[in-house]
């Protein structure tokens, strides 16, 4: 199967028109499991079976290089478009991280899951046994692991194998771990896997620098804000440019991880999602319905199955 095949809209649509419609967590959860997780009903060779590489950022729009953004340099993600299919209506169903996190996870809008809080709050899901894609990969022999935090309530309904850096981590510590860790799980089994790494970058507070990243920082005068602000101030500037800091660590970071697979020889059967909880920790983003809150960045690179250089517009209807 390749891209081609995937029926990614149930109505056809000119490739040369933009569509107005967009792609939900929820459904992509659901895409993620049909693609790789055939029930009881068909066995499948481990041989056949992608690995599955979920990388997850904090609190950030479609800000990459890939996407239009001039002034914030991501090198790394920018290339994982050029190596993939890149989605420019992605959209989450709620501006809450934990509330996005279950949908992605369960495929199911946080009003059917019970996640409608943040599990700060002690939301929690509605059931501990709901269906999930661990769960799901789990049955059909992956090994599943988490790097980074989960913040879904119960933790127990996600029964990953491996958890390591289970901190909210927002004071940006031993930032190398995450890779050093995804490296010796890449390399613990020859089994299919599910790895789901999430920075804490680039939620607030948005640090300038850390150990270096990145390495030639931006000042306020070098940057405007985000044009759905619809305001600029020098105070607005700076937040902007430290917000910059942010996804460019990340990319940095992004790319360590990408490296770590790649030594690891599982690069070419590996499918990788680059996506985001929510929009960015600003007006008009973050704890809201905006577009600023909603939309964020979907990267998808599978060798061999999807297309390079690929941009997708087309709208998906959730069925559940």
């Amino acid at each position: 199967m390749d891209a081609s095949d995937i029926d990614w809209n149930s109505q056809s649509q000119n490739e040369g028109r933009q569509s107005p419609g967009f792609i939900s967590l929820a459904v992509l959860s659901c895409l993620l499991v049909a693609l790789v997780c055939l029930e009881a009903s068909v066995t499948c060779l481990a041989a056949e079976q992608p690995n599955i590489l979920l990388i997850v950022s904090e609190e950030n729009g479609p800000e990459l290089g890939c996407y239009g953004e001039p002034s914030v340099k991501t090198p790394v993600l920018d290339r994982l478009a050029d190596e993939g299919a890149r989605f420019e209506n992605a959209f989450v169903p709620q501006a809450g991280c934990s509330q996005s996190r279950a949908a992605l996870l369960t495929g199911l809008y946080p009003h059917q899951n019970g996640q409608i809080g943040l599990a700060t709050w002690k939301f929690r899901m509605c059931r501990e046994d709901t269906p999930n894609i661990v769960r799901s990969l789990n049955r059909v022999g992956y090994r599943t692991g988490l790097i980074g935090k989960l913040h879904i309530n119960p933790k127990s309904a996600f029964p990953f194998e491996m958890h390591e850096i289970s901190t909210l981590n927002f004071s940006r510590k031993k930032l190398n771990e995450y890779a050093k860790h995804a490296e010796m799980f890449f390399s613990a089994g020859d089994e299919p896997f599910f790895l789901s790494v999430n920075y804490p970058d680039a939620h607030r507070p948005f640090v300038e620098q850390v150990k270096g990243l990145p390495k030639q920082p931006l000042t306020a005068d070098n940057v405007k804000p985000l044009a759905y602000l619809k305001l600029d101030t020098p105070d607005l500037r700076k937040q902007t440019a430290n917000y910059y800091h942010c996804m460019s660590r990340l990319d940095s970071l992004v790319g360590d991880l990408l490296d770590s697979l790649e030594r690891s020889g599982k690069a070419d059967n590996t499918l990788v999602v680059y996506l985001v909880d929510h929009g960015a920790d600003l007006l008009r983003g973050k704890r809201t319905s905006y577009e600023g809150g909603v939309r964020i960045p979907l990267i998808v690179r599978w060798p061999g199955k999807v297309k390079s250089k690929h941009v997708r517009h087309e709208r998906f209807r959730p069925s559940i």
